[in-house]
C-alpha cells in the first residue's frame, strides 16, 4: 500500500538531490527536475509506486505557473520597457512570425499525403500553437544564475508579450477556420488580452494598498498567494488568459508599490525554488511513450521547425530593431521553451468543430514536443546567457563550493 505523503516526499527528495548535482556540474537545475518527473511518469517508475497525473495535480501545476508568471511580471519595470520596448516588440514579432512560418510549412509538408482540406487547417493550427513561449524555464535559469544585462531584460519582456501575440493569433485562426468575420476574432482576442491586463492591474492596486497596511512580515506571503489565486480564479471564470492576468498582477504590483515592492515580492521569492521544483517534476510526469511512438515524425518535425523558426525570427526582428549584438545573436535560444500556454490552447482547439477529428492528434504532438522543449530550452537559455556574459560566474562557483 502506497502513501501519498511518501510519494510526494520521494519526488521532492529526488528532485532536490538531482537538481543539486546538476547545479554542481554547471547545468540548469530545471532540466534535472524535468528528468526526475519523466522517470516517475506512467510506464516507468510511476507504475511501480502508483503515481499518476490526475485533475488535482494539473490544477496544482496551473497554480504554480500562475505564481511564476506573477514573478515574471514583477521583474519588468517601466524603465526597462522605455529602454528596450522597441527591441522587445521587434524581436517578439519576429520570433512569433518565424515560429508560425517554419512550423506551418513543415507540418504542411509532412501532411502532404493527406486530404488538403484537413492538412491545411492542421498545419495552420500547429503554426499558431508554436508562437507561445513558456516563461517558467527561462525564469528558472535567470534566477538560478542571477543574470543581469540587456539580454536578460529583453527575455523577460519578450516572454510576456509573446503569449499575448499567441492568444491573438489563436483567436484569429478560429475566426478564419470557422468562417466568422475577421473582426470577430480580433474582438475576442482584444477582450481576452485587455481583460486580463485590467484584472491584473485592479487586483495589483488593491494588493499594494492592503500590503502597505500590514506590518507583520509573516502575513505578506498568504496575502500575495490570495491575490494570485484570486486573479487566476477570476480570469478563468471570465475566460481570460490566466497567464497574462498573473503577469499583469506582478507588473502592476511592482509599479504601484514603488519603493516598497521588495517587501511584497520577497516572501514569494523565497519559495520560488520550491515552486519550480514542483512544477517541473509534475510537468515531466506527463510523459507518455505512446505519444512519441504514434506521432514521432510530427513531433520531430515540429520541434526542429519551431527551434529554427524562433531563433531565425527573433534574430531578424532584433536586428531590424537595432538591438544590442548580444540580444540579436542569442535571444532566440532563450525563447525556445514551450509548455502551459500551448497545451492550454491545444486543449481548447480540440473542442472546436473544425478540429473535432484532428484535435486529439494535435494535443498529443504538443504534449510530446513540450517535453523536448522543456529539456532543451533551459540548456539553450543557459548557453545564450553565458555567451552574452550575463551569468555571474563568481557567484555560481561560490554556490558550488558550498555543497
Amino acid at each position: 500500500m502506497h502513501s501519498d505523503f511518501l510519494i510526494i516526499g520521494l519526488l521532492l527528495g529526488c528532485g532536490l538531490f538531482i537538481g543539486r548535482v546538476a547545479s554542481y556540474y554547471g547545468f540548469p537545475r530545471v532540466a534535472a527536475y524535468l528528468l526526475v518527473g519523466i522517470a516517475f511518469s506512467p510506464g516507468l517508475l510511476g507504475d511501480v509506486i502508483g503515481f499518476h497525473i490526475d485533475d488535482g495535480v494539473d490544477r496544482l501545476t496551473t497554480g504554480a505557473l500562475g505564481i511564476i508568471a506573477f514573478l515574471i511580471g514583477g521583474s519588468i519595470t517601466i524603465k526597462q520597457l522605455q529602454r528596450l520596448g522597441k527591441v522587445i516588440l521587434g524581436a517578439t514579432v519576429g520570433e512569433s512570425f518565424g515560429a508560425w512560418l517554419f512550423v506551418s510549412t513543415t507540418i504542411g509538408l509532412l501532411l502532404a499525403d493527406r486530404d488538403i482540406e484537413q492538412a491545411l487547417p492542421v498545419a495552420l493550427a500547429f503554426g499558431v500553437l508554436a508562437i507561445s513561449t513558456a516563461p517558467a524555464a527561462t525564469l528558472a535559469v535567470i534566477h538560478q544564475y542571477r543574470t543581469k544585462g540587456p539580454l536578460t531584460n529583453t527575455l523577460l519582456g519578450a516572454v510576456a508579450l509573446d503569449d499575448a501575440i499567441g492568444i491573438m493569433s489563436y483567436c484569429l485562426l478560429i475566426a478564419v477556420i470557422s468562417g466568422d468575420a475577421l473582426s470577430t476574432g480580433i474582438l475576442e482576442a482584444l477582450v481576452e488580452i485587455g481583460g486580463a491586463v485590467i484584472l491584473g492591474a485592479a487586483i495589483g492596486w488593491l494588493l499594494t494598498i492592503v500590503g502597505g497596511k500590514i506590518g507583520e512580515s509573516g502575513l505578506r506571503l498568504p496575502l500575495i498567494l490570495t491575490a494570485v489565486l484570486l486573479t487566476l480564479g477570476v480570469a478563468e471564470a471570465l475566460n481570460l488568459s490566466i497567464l497574462l492576468a498573473a503577469m499583469s498582477l506582478g507588473f502592476f504590483t511592482h509599479y504601484f508599490s514603488l519603493s516598497t515592492a521588495n517587501r511584497l515580492f520577497k516572501p514569494l521569492l523565497e519559495l520560488e525554488e520550491t515552486i519550480l521544483l514542483l512544477f517541473f517534476i509534475l510537468a515531466g510526469a506527463h510523459f507518455d511513450s505512446g505519444v512519441f511512438q504514434q506521432n514521432l515524425s510530427l513531433i520531430v518535425g515540429y520541434f526542429l521547425a519551431r527551434f529554427v523558426g524562433v531563433v531565425v525570427g527573433s534574430t531578424t526582428g532584433a536586428k531590424l530593431s537595432s538591438a544590442p549584438e548580444a540580444v540579436t545573436r542569442w535571444l532566440g535560444f532563450g525563447m525556445t521553451p514551450q509548455a502551459g500556454v500551448a497545451i492550454g490552447l491545444a486543449l481548447t482547439l480540440s473542442h472546436q468543430d473544425a478540429y473535432l477529428e484532428t484535435g486529439e492528434m494535435i494535443l498529443n504532438v504538443i504534449l510530446g514536443t513540450t517535453l523536448l522543449f522543456e529539456l532543451v530550452g533551459p540548456l539553450a537559455a543557459y548557453f545564450a546567457l553565458k555567451q552574452a556574459n550575463e551569468i555571474n560566474v563568481k557567484r555560481k562557483r561560490i554556490r558550488h563550493e558550498s555543497l
